[in-house]
Formats: structure tokens, C-alpha cells, sequence
């Protein structure tokens, strides 16, 4: 089947009499009779769930239906997307090294190496990946690299499949967090990454409505990441996997929506008053132009950014007259909104920081919904025209 299908039924083998709508299990432990069957299912050698730390069947359908999305061997499912990423990088780097991660990167991901895995030995070293010289030099370094698909926030596209071939040649393991693009619109592993990861918070659930996360790969890969979740607590509980796995459901019709309204809203923003630029990769003149076309072929989702004129002040004027858009400090709804990066993504940086990505007072983040994309930039034109 096509990626479209796919989502709509992967995760779950129907028989007849099936539910059509999966149960929810929301069962912490499983009755056995027998000592040889409880160690058999332990050991894997049996189907089945013992305890729920471990293995759920809410938790394993999502799980079966990211991996096949994504074209992994396996993939497991986790509490939120930044627990995703910490098991992610403890399982392809269990020792410090040095990591390189792109420059633009969301600020969870950069405080977590600085003030969690830093003081631990690690050596974060932050690097514009868009610059394939400097990343190749870089990587001469590395013991692991982490890119992100489309950048948070300003939405640059690192050309992914280059950087993985570089990777390869040193024997470096690449994580990629997949979060912005979704598997309908980019698969890293396809392209050379060792680990894919996601915010399933966003996207994947895409109604604003649990928290989780989840990573995919190779089956040796994710089952010691598997292992480390499972031991360290940080795993999904069945109904957060119940309610991401309904959202995936729709996940190709609304990332064709996402993206064709992200498209006409930053065309038509860059002609609105008050905005100095305006982000988003597929625009003529992003420098990300050529790789984006190559790498998302089918669209690149709902996230841009624009800077506006007068910073912080003008930003805050914008909101109060917003009456379609809202402000919240997430992504990948259904709904259009928008965040501030200076005290949300971005609030663990400093000004000169975030100044060196290009992040400004003025600089706004908007998740695109899929709204009528007359009525979104109506909204935006009102706001901002007075």
C-alpha cells in the first residue's frame, strides 16, 4: 500500500469480529497460570504482555504503525518526545562523545545536551549543518550527529542524505528528529539516518490533545532503546498510544492540508506590513529552496516563521488583534498558531544565542492549520494592517 493507506491501517491486523476502533487496555500487569508461559512471553519467545512498563497493546500498535511509516525494523513509543530523544541518543552514544547537533535546533533538545548530558561528559558542539564543509569537519570529530528534518524554528532543511553519507564514512551514528516533516513526508532512514525520532505530541497525534513520543530503526537499535525506556520509566501509557494512534489515521490528509496552507500563507505574508522575512523552505528565495524540493517532494508541512518589524512590542500589538489564530506554545494541530520563540522554544538560550541563529525579537513561529487558508491569512492581513 501507498504511505496514505498505510497510515489509515497500519499498527493493526482486523479478523472478523474484530473491533474496528482498537480496544483500550489500560491493564498494568497480566494474569498467568503457568511458569514456563510467563517466561517465554518475557523472553519474547511468546506473544503477549506481562507488565505494563514493558509492553502494552495500545503502545504496540503505534509502535508497529510508526515503524512501518517510517520503513524501520521496530520502533517504540515513549512519554513525551524528549524522552524519545534522551533514550535515542543514550542508546546510539552509551558512552560521552562528542556531539554534533545542527545549530538551529528546538531549545529542549539543546538545553538537554548542555545541562543534562554535558555535565555527564558528553561535548555538545553546535554546527550549521546547512553548511556541508563545516559539517563534514565537524563529523571528523563526532560520535554522534543530530540533525532535525526541517529546522526549529526558522525552518531551514539540511540535506540530510548528503550528511548521512558522511556519517557512514566515519562510522558516526545519525539521529534525525523527524518531528516538523512526519514519515509522509521525509523517511531519514531511507536516506542514511541510524535513528529516527518524534515529538508524537505534535504531528503524529495532530489534535493537541497527549503528550508522547517515539523513535524507529533497525531492530537491534530499538529494542536496546526498548530496554533502556523500559528501565528508566520514561515509557507511553496506553491511552496517550490509544489517542496517537487515532490521529495517524489522518495524518496524509492532513499533512497535504498543512502544507498547501503553510505555502499560500507564507506567499502571501511577505507582502503584509510590518514583516522584515519570512521562513519557510519552499519559498523561491529560502536557501533551502533546492534541497527541500529534492528531499520533501510532497509538501513540507505546516511550520514558517517571519520576523516582524518593532519586535517584541509590535509582536504582542499582533496577538491581542489575532481573532482566528491563537497563541500557544506547541505545534502541529489541526488549529493555526503561533509561538514566540524568545520565551518558549527558545527561552533557555540567551539573546546573543539566539541572535547567532537568526532568532530575533521579532521573529514569530506559526504552526499552519487546516483552516481555509483564506480565513488564516485574512486574519493575519487584519492583524497586521492596522
Amino acid at each position: 500500500m501507498k504511505p496514505s493507506s498505510r497510515a489509515v491501517h497500519a499498527g493493526r491486523h482486523l479478523e472478523a469480529r474484530s473491533p474496528l476502533a482498537p480496544d483500550l487496555s489500560p491493564a498494568s500487569v497480566y494474569v498467568f497460570t503457568d511458569l514456563d508461559d510467563y517466561d517465554a512471553v518475557v523472553r519474547g519467545e511468546r506473544p503477549g504482555h506481562y507488565y505494563g512498563r514493558n509492553s502494552n497493546s495500545n503502545r504496540q500498535m503505534l509502535e508497529r504503525a510508526v515503524a512501518d511509516l517510517e520503513g524501520a525494523e521496530a520502533a517504540v513509543a515513549t512519554a513525551s518526545g524528549m524522552a524519545a530523544l534522551h533514550v535515542a541518543i543514550l542508546t546510539l552514544a552509551p558512552s560521552p562523545v562528542m556531539v554534533v547537533a545542527t545549530r538551529e535546533l528546538y531549545g529542549g533538545t539543546a538545553a538537554l545536551l548542555r545541562q543534562d548530558l554535558e555535565p555527564l561528559g558528553y561535548e555538545p558542539h553546535f554546527v550549521d549543518l546547512t553548511d556541508l564543509d563545516a559539517t563534514r569537519r565537524a563529523v571528523q570529530q563526532a560520535g554522534l550527529v543530530i540533525a532535525e528534518t526541517i529546522t526549529n524554528p526558522l525552518c531551514a532543511v539540511p540535506d540530510l542524505e548528503a550528511i548521512a553519507t558522511m556519517c557512514r564514512e566515519r562510522g558516526v551514528p545519525l539521529l534525525v528528529d523527524n518531528t516538523f516533516a512526519t514519515p509522509l513526508l521525509c523517511r531519514p532512514l531511507e536516506l542514511g539516518a541510524s535513528i529516527v525520532m518524534h515529538s508524537a505530541t505534535k504531528y503524529l497525534g495532530g489534535h493537541s490533545d497527549l503528550v508522547a513520543g517515539v523513535m524507529a530503526g533497525d531492530a537491534t537499535a530499538i529494542g536496546a532503546a526498548r530496554t533502556r525506556a523500559a528501565r528508566t520509566g520514561g515509557i507511553l501509557g496506553p491511552f496517550d498510544a490509544w489517542l496517537a494512534l487515532r490521529g495517524l489515521r489522518t495524518l496524509d490528509v492532513r499533512m497535504t492540508r498543512h502544507s498547501e496552507n503553510s505555502l499560500a500563507l507564507a506567499q502571501a505574508m511577505r507582502s503584509m506590513p510590518g514583516v522584515a522575512r519570512v521562513h519557510h523552505p519552499l519559498l523561491d528565495e529560502s536557501p533551502s529552496r533546492g534541497v527541500a524540493s529534492r528531499l520533501l517532494p510532497h509538501g513540507s508541512g505546516g511550520m514558517m516563521a517571519f520576523d516582524l518589524v518593532g519586535g517584541r512590542d509590535a509582536v504582542q500589538r499582533m496577538i491581542r488583534r489575532l481573532e482566528l489564530v491563537t497563541f500557544a506554545a506547541s505545534l502541529g494541530g489541526v488549529e493555526t498558531t503561533i509561538s514566540y520563540p524568545e520565551i518558549t522554544s527558545h527561552r533557555s538560550m540567551t539573546a546573543e544565542e539566539r541572535a547567532a541563529l537568526g532568532v530575533g525579537p521579532g521573529t514569530v513561529r506559526v504552526s499552519v492549520g487546516i483552516e481555509d487558508p483564506d480565513d488564516i491569512i485574512a486574519d493575519f492581513a487584519q492583524a497586521l494592517g492596522a
